[in-house]
């Protein structure tokens, strides 16, 4: 019944955030005509920016498997990527590709299952690292441009108080693992588990600093690269008589977009993705609000094409992990 409760919460989310950017029909014939005139090239760039996303990914998964002497091709370890976006995308919560993913991967692994578990956990917390460091870069360099509107300000400080709250868990992590309290923690914490797989993750994969290091770059370039391909979702609708958004303002407000729908309050960030574009570039950019929230839909779509490769890829798995 919870689990129940939470869909109906996501759906209505999702359903009130989607009306609230396009019920009105002046809105969807502003889109309709940039739909009817966008450049496909452009969202050919934006797919070729992703693919590029999901390739590091799988670069990244694999040094973490290998410290773990977990040994698998890259053609597997890529399918097991691209099957886990899939999951991502059409279960909710954002966990549904991580569990997809364990379970292949203790299929291939099976005597390594708790190794596997912690090279799924460290991913996690290199993408939060990531996203932390892009963000604080982002207010560091263009705070007074976030805060210069009252809505982009009001997302920009809710942002930022979740981006804290995700530092202070990595720092309690790190304090944690350094003074043995790790497995100490009082069963009634909540997300216990996690927290514990998290710690032993970076307990083992601190004696790999060389390895461990380059990961981060890898992280960086990755996320760069997933936020370029918004970029092009919005060149391809780009109408000379509007404004539009640079590059500098989908990677500014990106990070934010990013830390907001990870909190799983709709599905896949469905409607509140739109929402937050609307606010931000439609008060920081000058893009009309139609247009700025069907950047994020036309950008989403273009991850959700390499989700569908995903479950292509899932049909295709038993003659793939048979090679």
């Amino acid at each position: 019944m919870k689990r129940v409760g939470i869909m109906l919460v996501q759906l209505l989310v999702t359903a009130a955030g989607l009306w609230y950017v396009f019920h009105d029909p002046q809105r969807r014939a502003q889109i309709a005509y940039a739909l009817r005139h966008a450049e496909l090239r452009w969202v050919l760039i934006g797919w070729i920016c992703y693919s590029t996303v999901e390739i590091l990914a799988t670069v990244r998964w694999q040094i973490l498997l290998r410290i773990q002497g977990i040994w698998i091709s890259w053609l597997r370890a890529g399918a097991i990527v691209i099957i886990g976006l899939f999951f991502n995308q059409f279960l909710p919560g954002g966990v549904g590709g991580d569990a997809m993913r364990l379970y292949l991967i203790f299929k291939q692994a099976p005597r390594k299952k708790v190794r596997a578990t912690l090279s799924i956990a460290m991913d996690r917390l290199f993408g939060l690292l990531t996203v932390v460091f892009l963000a604080g870069t982002s207010f560091a360099l263009r705070f007074s441009w976030l805060a210069r509107a009252g809505p982009s300000r009001h997302i920009a400080y809710a942002a930022f108080i979740l981006l804290s709250a995700s530092l202070a868990f990595v720092v309690l992590l790190l304090w944690l693992v350094n003074s043995g309290l790790l497995h100490q923690l009082p069963k009634r914490i909540p997300f216990r588990e996690a927290i514990i797989q998290s710690g032993e993750a970076l307990l083992r994969y601190r004696t790999h600093v060389a390895a461990t290091v380059l990961i981060f770059p890898i992280t960086v370039v990755s996320h760069l690269a997933y936020y370029t391909s918004f970029y092009c979702a919005g060149e391809s609708l780009r109408l000379s008589t509007y404004d539009h958004a640079s590059l500098a303002d989908i990677l500014s407000i990106m990070p934010l977009v990013d830390t907001i729908i990870s909190v799983p309050i709709s599905l896949g960030g469905i409607g509140v993705r739109e929402t937050l574009f609307q606010e931000l570039l439609g008060n920081l950019a000058h893009v009309p609000p139609a247009l700025a929230a069907f950047t994020a839909s036309l950008g989403f779509a273009i991850q959700a094409c390499w989700g569908l490769v995903g479950a292509a890829v899932f049909l295709a798995s038993q003659k793939i992990f048979n090679r």
